[in-house]
């Protein structure tokens, strides 16, 4: 994609993200042309891969809206994904870690330490340590062993705004605590306790969701506050 293209679709995504374009908001291709200043072929192009991710809805002779996603919403999907996950690590202590598994996880835990020994939040830091804590769960839904468990749960990951607004609000305590709770996680599974790593990364999962779910019903204030401020 062109550098207006990337620059289109960086507005649009940090417009979703910031609720500038809330739920259900129609998104006009001429409008945001002016508003960012480029013409309309990289904006329509931006929507329609947006369109094709899952963020915005397209109706045939009404053009994109973006997709409503509410707190509820959030709070079902992390309710199922709390118990997938918890499930995922109880079998994965309850099968035991093989030696490839086991020597990936200390790597991975290796290099998290790297980033938090930096004690900062910011881009560099957060590109190196999502595809670090990606590949964290997914060993230990493979070490569960359970192709249909691990499919469910990457199926219930899928869910658009979550990766955009997931590490939103993170910073370097909440790196330093995820980490230990890593660490946690890993030595039940090095003991072979499926209870007690059950419950570690079902809490685990809870507060990420919960994180997710405080602030974005802030932001859903936010959005009712202004709407309530431009209709008084």
């Amino acid at each position: 994609m062109s550098t207006r293209g990337q620059q289109v679709m960086r507005h649009i995504r940090e417009g979703i993200a910031e609720a500038r374009y809330p739920g259900g908001s129609r998104l006009n291709e001429v409008d945001l042309a002016e508003r960012i200043g480029v013409s309309r072929t990289p904006v329509r192009n931006a929507l329609s891969v947006l369109a094709a991710e899952g963020l915005l809805d397209y109706t045939p002779n009404a053009g994109y809206t973006v997709r409503r996603f509410t707190v509820e919403d959030i709070a079902r999907i992390f309710r199922v994904r709390t118990e997938l996950e918890g499930l995922a690590a109880r079998l994965a202590a309850e099968n035991g870690l093989s030696t490839a598994a086991e020597a990936e996880l200390r790597d991975l835990l290796a290099q998290t330490a790297e980033l938090v020994d930096a004690q900062r939040w910011d881009d560099e830091i957060r590109s190196a340590f999502l595809p670090i804590n990606r590949r964290f769960h997914d060993t230990i839904r493979e070490a569960a062993q359970n192709p249909f468990l691990a499919d469910v749960v990457r199926r219930a990951n899928e869910v658009p705004l979550f990766n955009l607004i997931r590490w939103r609000w993170f910073d370097a305590d909440l790196l330093r605590q995820s980490q230990d709770e890593h660490l946690e996680l890993f030595d039940a599974l090095l003991q072979r306790q499926p209870e007690r790593a059950y419950r570690i990364q079902a809490e685990h999962t809870y507060r990420s969701g919960r994180r997710m779910i405080d602030n974005w019903s802030r932001t859903e204030d936010e959005i009712r506050a202004g709407r309530a401020a431009r209709t008084g």
